[in-house]
């Protein structure tokens, strides 16, 4: 079962992790980013990848449903096997700084489509998802919130700092 969570905290998580994140990542090294703690599936790194792959697709899914046309059929999301993204990126090349960047990006772009949305189009802004069938903007964001609130507390615990 998903958490409940109301449009405005909606928009007040999705906006805060990006800060939460820097601040997070801020001075860690990179031993510390590449550390694989018995406790936790994925290092700080490949938190952060993970974080950055999601928040793009999530940005481009919310594109797609704000902007499209009332004459144009409801945007189709495939499943998202976010193991299997991670599976496909060189852990080695990769660094905090780039993927960081490029999620504030993605970040950045999703919060300009949703800032001014009025309450009726949180619900009736809808797109078409491979599993769940039609799916609205808030039911959507929902379980994106959900996911990077326990991808901060994960990094609380493996950086070994509070907020």
């Amino acid at each position: 079962m998903s958490e409940s969570y109301s449009i405005t905290e909606i928009h007040e998580n999705l906006t805060g992790v990006s800060v939460d994140l820097h601040y997070l990542y801020w001075d860690t090294t990179r031993e510390l980013q590449m550390t694989r703690s018995e406790n936790f599936d994925l290092t700080p790194l490949e938190i952060i990848i993970q974080l950055r792959q999601i928040g793009e697709v999530y940005a481009s899914r919310v594109k797609r449903i704000v902007d499209r046309q009332e004459d144009e059929p409801l945007p189709f999301m495939h499943e998202f096997d976010e193991n299997k993204q991670l599976n496909s990126v060189d852990i080695e090349a990769e660094n905090v700084k780039y993927n960081l960047g490029k999620f504030i990006e993605a970040r950045s772009n999703l919060i300009n489509k949703i800032s001014f949305l009025d309450e009726v189009e949180w619900d009736s802004l809808k797109g078409n998802h491979e599993k769940e069938g039609e799916i609205s903007l808030k039911e959507l964001l929902t379980p994106l919130v959900s996911r990077e609130k326990k991808a901060i507390s994960d990094l609380k615990t493996m950086i070994g700092i509070s907020l």
